[in-house]
């Protein structure tokens, strides 16, 4: 159907439009005042319901099918000089507050709905939509550099990823070397600098457990040593302590029998309590020397469990993480492969000749009908405005369909 034709359906659908939002004013002049008096009571907004009526107070519902502002204020007025029996009408105003929206779909940068215009056409609808979807540069050349470089990186992450998890199970199995993967090609400069890295990574924890293991194994051994001095200490202060015992008693019946002095046998007495003193001290040492090997063995057993544990833990943590990025290289691969067939297909596009075609669907009678229209057909209130793009050429087809994200049939 031509603009013409479309004209002439606007012109037989005029009228108020479903879900329109109006404003109604009613005044009255006062002839023994001069003045206008406004019924606020009556005005105020109303709205066009699904079914063409509307609202008003006192009167109940209008039908306004057929009718535009104007004849629907002089409507309004004539029931109400009725109703209220008045001997002249009073002035009722209808004014338009809000019209429904116009919907535009298909083709288009932006579909959706947007604010209708008096005497709005499907070229201004179009343009609010942001024009047609544009064939030339759907897809940039930058989009499809960058997930060439987003998988060239995650390519190097798992490269490392791999190499860590060599050295981490060898760091778990407690070998002497890292025992790498045959995929590592160590004959590649940028593998090999990778694999370097781990081994002295991993030489740099052997020799620091390995440190902290001799220095509390040699702490262990001079403790043990410790305690042997000390356990042949307290013998000796055993047998001095038992012959100061014998000597103390020898002299105190000496004493008893006028043979020694008294002077002698506190000088023996004393003797024998420094010596008792001295094998208190020595136990006490002793027990302390025993109590820090002991200290020293838990030392040595949590150095090996926590050595285990922290290989198990990051272990574990950098398998996830090799697992997250092979799923990553999956995708950006598709990503990227599904970026080059879209530049592909977009340049082909672009030598092709793009046409557009539009269609109205406006509501009449309650039904939906499609108008055939143009750039130029006129729109109301409530249309949905349906654009179609059309690519002309050899390979239209095929673009097309890669351009809506399908494959041709």
């Amino acid at each position: 159907m031509t603009s013409t034709a479309l004209v002439t359906t606007a012109a037989h659908a005029a009228g108020l439009a479903p879900l329109t939002k109006l404003r109604l004013t009613v005044v009255q002049f006062v002839a023994s005042t001069g003045d206008y008096r406004r019924w606020d009571a009556l005005g105020g907004e109303i709205e066009v319901g699904p079914d063409l009526t509307v609202i008003v107070p006192t009167l109940g519902a209008i039908d306004v099918a057929g009718l535009d502002e104007e004849q629907l204020g002089t409507e309004i007025a004539r029931r109400l000089k009725a109703k209220l029996g008045l001997i002249d009408a009073p002035d009722a105003t209808i004014q338009v507050v809000e019209y429904p929206p116009v919907y535009v779909v298909g083709s288009v940068s932006s579909p959706g709905q947007f604010a209708f215009r008096p005497g709005m056409t499907v070229i201004q609808a179009l343009a609010l939509a942001g024009g047609e979807t544009r064939v030339e540069g759907a897809t940039s050349l930058t989009g499809t550099i960058r997930l060439e470089a987003d998988l060239n990186g995650i390519n190097s992450d798992i490269l490392r990823a791999t190499a860590r998890l060599a050295r981490l199970n060898s760091e778990y199995a407690r070998e002497r070397q890292i025992a790498f993967p045959a995929e590592l090609d160590e004959k590649d400069p940028r593998i090999a600098q990778i694999m370097e890295q781990e081994r002295r990574i991993f030489t740099a924890r052997i020799n620091g457990y390995e440190r902290q293991q001799s220095g509390l194994t040699q702490l262990s051994e001079l403790l043990g040593a410790q305690i042997g001095a000390l356990e042949q200490k307290a013998q000796a202060i055993e047998d001095q302590t038992t012959r100061a015992q014998q000597q103390v008693d020898s002299l105190t019946k000496l004493v008893a029998s006028g043979s020694a002095t008294v002077s002698r046998l506190n000088d023996a007495q004393r003797v024998l309590s420094d010596l008792r003193s001295d094998k208190f001290d020595n136990l006490i040492a002793a027990m302390s020397a025993r109590e820090s090997m002991s200290n020293t063995q838990r030392e040595l057993a949590k150095l090996e469990d926590d050595r285990q544990a922290n290989a198990s833990v990051e272990l574990q943590t950098e398998q996830a993480g090799l697992e997250r990025l092979l799923l990553n290289q999956d995708a950006t691969a598709r990503l990227l492969r599904q970026s080059v067939e879209f530049d592909q297909s977009s340049k082909l596009a672009s030598t092709m000749k793009v046409t557009l075609s539009y269609s109205i669907v406006r509501q009449q009678d309650s039904k939906p009908v499609v108008l055939d229209a143009d750039e130029a057909s006129p729109l109301l209130p409530g249309d949905l405005v349906k654009v179609t793009m059309q690519l002309e050429g050899s390979g239209a087809r095929a673009a097309a369909a890669s351009l809506m994200g399908s494959e041709p049939s």
